[in-house]
């Protein structure tokens, strides 16, 4: 490179003393010394771009960038940073437990939350989310009534909220033991931030989060608590109003029957309406939701597989027209050692696969139907469903 560098120096010499000969320029002492400066600073130029050429450059690393300079303090942060601190700070404080406080006249122990606390979306989002709660196996009971009838039939409480004190007085002693023996957790909520999460006009103040009772196990405290069920299931297809499905679970539930099967398409039998319609009913009798047609054949008990009789409750005759027979509800003839009685809602009836599923038991299966005065059309079917299901009582019970 320096070889180089020599051999450019004298090319550009040589290059200058020519152009001077050939323009014959003959200058002053004071000229010739300008000319002299002009050409050393050519020089110079020429030697400093050769000197730049050898040097190596290398890539900045990250921190040799963060060496160099010196951090940013807080009079030169951007507005937008600050906030954006400022944000992850309340976040964070938010995410730390809130501090539990005791009160001595109740001898609980409770937090307080507020609507912004991530604490109550969290609890609140699960279980209004139907695909979260059957997951989670969780439902949410509002109300002292219910409450109580979920403590009475030994379900397990995971969150209590409430908005004042004088709410937990009745349920004082279940909400203490569930606390000590199944580490509830209790929250207090202002009135107005538990009413936002309320599905009632008028909420109760009082909401919990429960474990969901598991069929197999309501099906062992029937057996417990000797009250032997009637060989009975009622299959509910097309029940699309959640107060008719509750109060259909809660008559099941005061005969009872053996076990209440719930078909696709109908609604939740878990939610917040059919739950308060049920009365505490689903708490006590075997229920099993959103089962397929194709399915409903294994719910039956295979002791009694060879003798099932299918009903199906219809009062629209002109749908059936002469494709089947049709039985006053009080004559509905000889029942089997297991009974299924399929009732649709007021709206859209019975279902097709319903009466498939009829047909697939031969003789077996048969329609029946409530006589009603002229002019009207059907009753509800809560109703209905409360006469047919007395009168199979009553002939199983008393048999002629």
């Amino acid at each position: 490179m320096l070889v180089r560098f020599v051999a450019l120096s004298r090319c550009f010499h040589l290059h200058i003393k020519h152009v001077s000969n050939n323009n014959n320029i003959l200058r002053l002492s004071s000229s010739a010394s300008i000319d002299q400066r002009d050409i050393k600073d050519a020089l110079d130029i020429e030697a400093n771009l050769f000197e730049n050429s050898t040097v190596k450059h290398q890539p900045v690393l990250k921190h040799d960038a963060l060496r160099k300079h010196k951090p940013i303090t807080n009079k030169q942060q951007k507005p937008q940073y600050v906030a954006t601190v400022a944000a992850k700070r309340t976040q964070k404080a938010a995410r730390l437990p809130s501090p539990l406080i005791k009160d001595t006249d109740l001898d609980l122990e409770f937090a307080r939350l507020t609507l912004q606390d991530p604490m109550l979306s969290t609890l609140l989002t699960t279980v209004r989310s139907r695909k979260r709660r059957d997951k989670k196996r969780q439902i949410i009971i509002e109300g002292t009534r219910l409450i109580r009838e979920a403590f009475m039939c030994g379900l397990h409480m995971h969150a209590l909220l409430f908005s004042q004190k004088e709410h937990l007085t009745q349920l004082q002693e279940e909400i203490r033991q569930s606390q000590r023996e199944h580490k509830a957790k209790i929250y207090k909520v202002p009135q107005h931030d538990l009413k936002t999460w309320s599905s009632l006009m008028t909420p109760p103040g009082l909401l919990a989060i429960f474990e969901r009772p598991s069929a197999h196990g309501l099906e062992q405290t029937l057996q417990k608590n000797g009250s032997a069920p009637l060989p009975i299931m009622v299959v509910c297809d097309n029940i699309r109003e959640p107060n008719n499905l509750g109060s259909i679970i809660r008559t099941c539930a005061a005969l009872p029957v053996s076990q209440v099967v719930v078909t696709h398409g109908c609604c939740d039998p878990w939610e917040s309406k059919a739950l308060r319609g049920g009365c505490g009913g689903q708490f006590r009798l075997p229920i099993r939701d959103d089962v397929m047609w194709d399915q409903l054949a294994l719910t039956i008990p295979p002791e009694d597989a060879d003798d099932c009789h299918v009903i199906i409750a219809e009062n629209n005759l002109d749908k059936l027209g002469n494709k089947q027979s049709v039985l006053d509800y009080t004559n509905m003839g000889h029942l089997g050692a297991y009974n299924i009685l399929i009732i649709g809602g007021e709206s859209h009836g019975v279902s097709e696969d319903a009466y498939k599923f009829m047909n697939s038991v031969g003789t077996k299966g048969r329609c029946v139907y409530i006589p009603l005065a002229a002019g009207i059309d059907s009753l509800n079917v809560a109703s209905a469903l409360t006469l047919i299901l007395f009168e199979l009582r009553r002939k199983l019970v008393s048999p002629i």
